[in-house]
């Protein structure tokens, strides 16, 4: 697990030029991605990016045009393919004015840690259409607020959004591109599919819990709230 700052705005490029699969690699990839979609029929392979470096003085995310297919049979050929992914780590004031974050537990039919808590929202940034060369900040976002309308059923639009890090996972082959959002209210929420339950929890409620059990918690949730905490006497926006 590894964790890089970031500050300022962020942005990703694309690189297009087609990746050829190994010959020897097809049947294996296919076999693999027919066992998955039978065990589970919300699989898609859908368009993704891989990340591939991240030039910190610049602030630009490298990646490169994917099939989601090829990053989901990992556990059976590795190709190397590390899904580039957004997470939003939501905060809000309770009426005695402490900050909150809110975690959710992760339904069983995730492809990745089921049943274990993270912040989130969070998912694989789509791979935009085929004209398009970078995604800047706006457009990441809007990756993110999309997430959270699905998942949590939050509006973001008049939220502050601000970038803290980006969290290299790799044991599954992620990285997450993590900003902080403070709402102005703690929301109602509402179980899904993504979700079978959310808690909005203080930091000193987050760390207890994480010291008491941490493998209740995916593992990038872990050094997340590691920065959370060096960072909660640094002004916010």
């Amino acid at each position: 697990m590894r964790v890089q700052q970031t500050a300022g705005p962020l942005c990703v490029r694309i690189d297009r030029e087609p990746v050829e699969l190994p010959t020897q690699h097809t049947d294996p990839v296919e076999h693999a991605w027919s066992r998955l979609q039978a065990s589970n029929p919300r699989y898609f392979n859908g368009g993704i990016l891989s990340f591939a470096s991240f030039d910190v003085n610049s602030g630009t995310i490298h990646a490169r045009a994917e099939q989601y297919k090829h990053h989901a049979v990992r556990e059976t050929v590795d190709l190397g393919v590390t899904l580039l992914a957004v997470t939003g780590v939501l905060v809000a004031r309770d009426q005695d004015g402490i900050e909150r974050f809110m975690i959710g537990k992760r339904s069983p039919t995730t492809h990745r840690y089921g049943n274990l808590w993270e912040f989130g929202p969070c998912g694989g940034i789509d791979q935009p259409a085929t004209d398009v060369q970078m995604l800047d900040q706006e457009m990441i976002l809007q990756e993110l607020r999309r997430e959270c309308i699905e998942e949590a059923g939050i509006d973001l639009s008049s939220s502050s959004i601000t970038p803290i890090a980006l969290v290299h996972d790799d044991s599954v082959g992620s990285v997450d591109v993590v900003y902080r959002v403070h709402l102005a209210s703690i929301p109602q929420q509402r179980a899904n599919w993504e979700y079978l339950e959310c808690d909005w929890l203080s930091l000193s409620e987050l760390q207890e819990r994480i010291g008491a059990d941490p493998d209740q918690f995916i593992p990038t949730a872990i050094p997340i709230a590691r920065l959370l905490d060096a960072l909660k006497d640094e002004p916010s926006d």
